[in-house]
């Protein structure tokens, strides 16, 4: 019988590891739920997930800006790298367009507060009921990193490189999961990634948005625990 694989869980912006608590303590793999903070680099953000790692072999599973950090430890540590998961998330270099976004919603954080710029603003585009359970702990955990974690990664966010032709390079197991009604990380780009890995694998989850994560965690689960009986058992 194969070792349970090490998934290493990398969450997104402003987001804590709190998001990936129904992953935890699960029969066919072993966890490692990772916490950024004031990290500002990719490089930075590499060297906090090694210091857990250190040199066991991995399967990068990166929500949102994680899947950033997870190409990043694609080119830092390709070796340890056994295999990708990536939850609604983007493989393209910043634009304009999301720069000034991203640079107008710090200015209404530092104007007005997070509470404000995630319940008032940033909710409705998030989720259809902004006053679910899972779109108020997208708050919580927005709150608990504050406004410091906020402008760190943003800086992250603005000097990512493209990685697209990083995937075309990664010859091994991967799954992409994105979600219907992901707005910033739309189903057409899902696919591209999909597409572009030479062992991609893609599911669209129905019903949902770009927290699939916190929407549909158990959906989530089921489509991992498959593709790791597939590709690990």
């Amino acid at each position: 019988m194969n070792p349970k694989p090490l998934l290493v869980f990398l969450p997104g912006t402003l987001c804590t590891g709190a998001i990936f608590s129904p992953f935890k303590n699960h029969p066919d793999f072993d966890a490692i739920i990772i916490d950024f903070n004031l990290e500002d680099s990719l490089e930075d953000m590499v060297n906090t997930v090694l210091k857990r790692v250190v040199t066991r072999p991995f399967i990068a599973v990166g929500f949102s800006m994680g899947g950033m950090v997870a190409f990043e430890l694609m080119r830092k540590v390709p070796a340890q790298i056994t295999g990708l998961i990536l939850l609604n998330s983007n493989s393209l270099a910043d634009n304009n367009e999301r720069y000034n976004g991203r640079q107008h919603q710090l200015n209404l954080a530092r104007q007005h507060g997070i509470q404000y710029l995630f319940q008032d603003v940033m909710l409705p585009v998030f989720f259809a009921n902004p006053d679910s359970e899972p779109g108020q702990q997208v708050v919580s955990m927005a709150n608990e990193l504050g406004i410091k974690t906020f402008e760190a990664q943003h800086k992250v966010l603005t000097e990512r490189p493209d990685s697209m032709a990083l995937l075309k390079t990664f010859n091994k197991p991967a799954l992409v999961i994105g979600a219907e009604y992901d707005l910033p990380c739309p189903v057409e780009h899902q696919q591209q990634m999909a597409d572009a890995l030479v062992q991609g694998q893609l599911h669209i989850l129905k019903q949902c948005g770009h927290f699939a994560v916190l929407e549909q965690p158990q959906t989530i689960l089921d489509i991992i625990d498959h593709w790791i009986e597939q590709n690990y058992g």
